[in-house]
């Protein structure tokens, strides 16, 4: 009886991996070299996990630089050349980049916020942690100067300094080949405040038109997308229109709060890791030698 479940159980396991093999992230072997790596640790592990699940293709930059680039609709992560030499900094990259997308496969949220990068940080912190990054791995400052200063600011100083240091990074620099400025959440509830409002007012076509040109000087849309979708919207029936705002108002309500949730949940789960492993965090402090590198 137990012997004929054998070549069962075999064929579901075998099945199992099989899918997982046929679910590619990449087309760079050098992208895969750089998950594996994340994967080998438990934070990274969990991640990877959810890619596959939820899959999105992870391909370099044309252009140069040390950003990650979202196109979520067309459903590709760009990730920078320039970090491919050193795996281990460039499989935090590829988490906290992984990171930041699980906020839009899990509540929809279509722009990159703040709060994001903020998780995103405390998540590549972490997984340095467990990776047990030294100095070696940041041969160049260039290259390796923000994950060195989040990972040490995360360390010494603590999460919410960290966080804070991102917030200002994310909003205070310009560049639109980083996509940034980045939008916040007090933003877009200030946004969805003008488009319930617009039910009324009849902004509804310039506020959704505004907002897709953000969306197309940080990179997240084209202009012919964009120009695409303000017909579309205004192709509308007059006679539909008070019904399309409001369940449009309503689905953007109810993404905003699955995102406020996710983010909570997120510094809840940091909290959390610390308290359990308090004794990783203050070995890290004790024998990491990244942060006794000079500025």
């Amino acid at each position: 009886m137990k012997t004929s479940l054998i070549p069962a159980l075999v064929f579901i396991f075998s099945a199992c991996a099989g899918t997982r093999r046929e679910i590619r992230l990449t087309s760079e072997p050098s992208i895969e070299r750089a998950m594996d790596k994340l994967a080998s640790v438990p934070e990274g592990k969990k991640l990877l996990e959810f890619l596959y699940k939820n899959p999105i293709r992870f391909e370099y930059s044309n252009t140069p630089g040390l950003c990650y680039k979202f196109s979520l609709k067309a459903g590709t992560i760009f990730l920078p050349t320039d970090l491919r030499d050193s795996e281990t900094l460039f499989a935090l990259t590829i988490g906290r980049a992984a990171y930041i997308y699980r906020f839009y496969a899990e509540t929809g949220i279509e722009e990159i916020l703040a709060e994001e990068e903020e998780a995103a940080a405390l998540f590549q912190a972490r997984a340095a942690i467990e990776m047990n990054v030294q100095a070696p791995d940041f041969r160049s400052k260039k290259l390796g100067s923000a994950i060195k200063a989040n990972l040490c600011t995360y360390l010494f100083i603590g999460a919410r300094e960290a966080m804070q240091k991102t917030r200002s990074w994310a909003l205070s620099y310009p560049d639109a080949d980083c996509q940034r400025p980045l939008e916040t959440l007090e933003n877009q509830h200030i946004w969805l405040e003008g488009i319930r409002q617009s039910v009324s007012n009849a902004t509804f076509f310039q506020m959704l038109y505004d907002r897709d040109q953000r969306k197309v000087r940080g990179g997240l849309l084209t202009q012919v997308q964009a120009m695409s979708n303000d017909a579309k919207i205004r192709a509308i029936p007059l006679s539909e229109i008070y019904r399309f705002q409001q369940t449009f108002y309503s689905a953007q309500s109810g993404i905003l709060s699955n995102f406020e949730k996710a983010y909570r949940q997120a510094l809840k789960y940091d909290e959390a890791w610390n308290a359990d492993n308090a004794g990783l965090v203050q070995q890290s402090r004790e024998t990491t030698s990244v942060c006794k590198l000079p500025e």
